[in-house]
């Protein structure tokens, strides 16, 4: 990844939380903590054959969900290499606000509502997640989990860590003209625990099916403010008939919904709004129009009854969620002379299909500049 002939630059990428949120929708979110987390270098990827790819600060983590992340290596921080020979493979996820580590039916899970400064921003521990497998029998001592070969002992148990993450250079990525096995050669992903362990991760390419529609980029959803203009459920009957209802929450005239999305220099954010408080939370969009949403931080004033239950369903509907984005083109209007929106932009439809069944239908506005 990092040869002589590739250009080497440093990325730096946060997750910001807001402390003690106060203010109307329009205020920003001032007391939002910004923190370096990732040094990430400009890449050749090669695993999807393209041309040079700069990842932009704001986008590293965005990146690095593209990946499966596989344990390969662990090192002590007096240098020394740890013995994971026996150990069951391990797995990383990464999601917008937290991480998943797999090992077996075992389940962990780090979140990053809370951080600290520079050079270990996250600050958070390790909690099991409930599973349903059981594999506990097999008689293969490499599946079979004890508490010295488990995802825990490489972690200080039951206390809270300082932590980063770090992309590091492929080196067997060689030149333009290397074989597509080397040039396709895996990413490697290091988590540094303050005091603790560096673990080092391989990833490849996730298999991500070919996205329908017109193409979106985050540089398009960041140009436009987002209007709700439909919400409804989606439910299958016994007989297996669809049945399709709206949801009242999000059609209400004096609550309207809306949505936006920027980037900070080094993280990249949606907000959600019902016409009361703002809101804020890190969001990814992966290469198959995937969009996965982490933890919502808003500002605390309050709405009314019929404005609190709005918010409320939002909010929870868009909180640590996955949805599937489509886009499409509206049929082209003749701009009237009296319009106060003299623009010839195109008029988009963003569906957005909710794992949990729901549909919504947005619709692109020029964004007003502060």
């Amino acid at each position: 990844m990092l040869l002589p002939n590739i250009k080497r630059s440093l990325t730096i990428i946060s997750l910001s939380v807001a402390v003690g949120l106060m203010g109307c929708q329009s205020a920003p979110l001032n007391s939002i903590q910004q923190t370096t987390i990732v040094n990430a270098p400009v890449i050749k990827d090669k695993s999807n054959f393209t041309d040079e790819i700069v990842i932009k600060e704001s986008q590293v983590m965005q990146w690095v969900a593209h990946y499966d992340w596989q344990l390969a290596q662990v090192i002590h921080q007096n240098g020394n290499i740890v013995d994971i020979e026996n150990f069951a493979p391990i797995t990383l996820a990464i999601e917008p606000s937290a991480v998943r580590f797999y090992q077996g039916c075992e389940q962990y899970m780090m979140d990053f509502q809370s951080m600290s400064a520079p050079p270990y921003p996250y600050y958070s521990h390790l909690a099991k997640v409930p599973t349903t497998c059981h594999n506990d029998t097999n008689s293969d001592n490499k599946t079979v989990i004890t508490e010295d070969n488990s995802i825990q002992s490489l972690f200080v148990k039951y206390a809270p860590v300082r932590l980063n993450f770090e992309l590091l250079p492929t080196s067997h990525l060689t030149s333009e003209s290397a074989p597509v096995a080397i040039q396709a050669a895996p990413k490697r992903l290091a988590l540094n625990i303050e005091n603790g362990n560096r673990l080092i991760f391989i990833g490849s390419p996730k298999a991500l099916a070919a996205p329908t529609g017109l193409p979106i980029t985050n540089e398009l959803l960041e140009q436009y403010h987002w209007t709700l203009v439909s919400a409804v459920s989606n439910t299958y009957e016994a007989k297996g008939e669809l049945t399709r209802k709206s949801l009242g929450n999000f059609y209400h005239p004096d609550h309207p919904i809306s949505a936006s999305f920027e980037s900070w220099p080094n993280n990249q954010y949606a907000s959600f709004s019902s016409g009361c408080n703002g809101s804020r939370a890190p969001y990814f969009l992966l290469n198959d129009n995937t969009f996965k949403v982490g933890t919502i931080i808003s500002t605390v004033m309050g709405c009314g009854e019929t404005g609190n239950r709005i918010e409320s369903a939002l909010f929870d509907l868009m909180r640590d969620s996955s949805s599937q984005l489509t886009l499409s083109l509206q049929p082209s209007q003749p701009i009237s002379p009296t319009a106060d929106n003299q623009t010839d932009m195109p008029r988009y439809n963003l569906l957005q299909t909710m794992a949990t069944g729901e549909t919504l239908v947005w619709q692109n506005e020029v964004k007003k500049i502060p």
